[in-house]
This record gives C-alpha cells, structure tokens and sequence, in this order.
C-alpha cells in the first residue's frame, strides 16, 4: 500500500486529513446547504469532528480490507481550507466523495481535488473503477462527475429516506480504460 502524501493541484493542496483539521473545517463544513442532499446533518462540535477525522485517519476498516484515503482541502493562495475529498479502496474498486463548503461552490476547486484523486487511485492504487453516488437532485454534484468523465449506470429509487423525503440516486462510474 502506497504512504498517503500530500496531493497537489493549480491551486490546492490535499493534505491527509487528521484530527487537526477538525478546527480549521469545522466552520466551514457547518453549513446546513451542504447536508440537503446527503443523510448526514453538520458537525455538532469541533470535538465531534475531530473524534471522527482521528478515526479516518487510521486509513483502514478495522478488518484492514477497505483503505480510506481522506484529505482536508487547502487553498495555495491564502491557506484556506474549502472542504474534503475522500476514496474507499476495496480490492480494485474505489468509492469517491467529497464536501465542499457553499462559499467554494461553482470554483473548480472540487472538480480540482476530485480530478486529483482519481490519478492517484488509477496510477498508485491500481484500482480498475471507481464509483461515486449522488441524490438525483443534487445538480451540482452530477455535473462534476460527468464534467471528469464518470457514466451514470443505474438509478437506484428509494435508496434512502432522510430529512422528510426519500432520496434517489445516480450511481456514476468510471473506468480506468476511460481516463485520459
């Protein structure tokens, strides 16, 4: 398995994320606009937070099949953090994520990081697809996984029900014969 390093984009750095981090996104990653089309509510507490970026950053499941590759996002320009990326690796799949703050919404800087991540999962990883699932509402998040060349291949109805309504889902994925 490769050492997790700093990843770097244009204009961003994807540092490991760790318990540290927790402080410097807790603000960022309160904004209710982020969870509406995700079954997660914000961060409670920096210390909640942090107790979960320590638990990532162990960087395996507990029966050591998954690694989880977690960064916290920084701008170059100012040092700014914007948001998370993140990869489960199981054998030679790989699931993406990612969360970014409203006011970084619409820059790039996810497409960016996202970009980033994959390289990394196909060169150093060797993983051969990586998937990703988004709420069919959630506009944003399906045109930057079609924007890096993911393929939508099935639409889950009913795939979970959270904050009053249920959520539909794309699942996208992208192969490592279709990557540049």
């Amino acid at each position: 398995m490769p050492q997790v390093l700093e990843l770097k984009t244009e204009r961003l750095i994807l540092e490991p994320l760790q318990s540290r981090h927790a402080a410097l996104l807790f603000q960022t990653l309160s904004d209710p606009a982020i969870y509406i089309f995700i079954p997660f509510d914000p961060p409670k507490s920096v210390e909640a937070l942090a107790e979960r970026y320590g638990h990532l950053s162990v960087g395996h499941s507990a029966d050591g099949k998954d690694i989880w590759l977690n960064f916290a996002l920084r701008k170059l320009e100012d040092d700014a953090y914007v948001g998370t990326v993140q990869a489960t690796i199981t054998g030679k799949r790989a699931y993406v994520a990612y969360e970014l703050g409203p006011a970084h919404w619409g820059k790039g800087y996810a497409t960016e990081a996202v970009r980033t991540l994959i390289a990394h999962l196909f060169k150093d990883y060797k993983v051969e697809v990586i998937r990703a699932e988004t709420d069919t509402r959630n506009d944003r998040s399906a045109t930057l996984l079609e924007r890096l060349g993911f393929v939508q291949i099935e639409k889950k109805e009913n795939a979970d029900h959270f904050k009053g309504s249920p959520s539909h889902e794309f699942i996208y994925e992208l192969l490592r014969e279709a990557w540049g």
